[in-house]
C-alpha cells in the first residue's frame, strides 16, 4: 500500500464557504477555472463590508474581480 504525502486542505474553497486569506475572512462567490495556462484556478471573494477580491493561489490577493 502506497502512502499519500499530500495533506488534506485546511479550508473548503467551495461557493458560499468562508475562507481565511492572511488576516481576512472572505466568502467564496465563484471559482473561475483557468484551463490551458497551467496556473491555479482563480477565486472571486467578497468581504463582510461588500468589497470584492480576486485570489489565485501562489499569485496572491488583489482588490476587484478580474480575470
Amino acid at each position: 500500500m502506497s502512502k499519500s504525502y499530500r495533506r488534506e486542505a485546511k479550508q473548503a474553497w467551495n461557493e458560499g464557504e468562508t475562507v481565511k486569506v492572511g488576516f481576512m475572512s472572505l466568502t467564496v462567490v465563484r471559482k473561475v477555472p483557468t484551463p490551458g495556462d497551467f496556473k491555479p484556478d482563480v477565486f472571486h471573494l467578497i468581504a463582510a463590508n461588500g468589497k470584492q477580491y480576486t485570489f489565485q493561489p501562489h499569485f496572491g490577493l488583489s482588490q476587484g474581480w478580474h480575470q
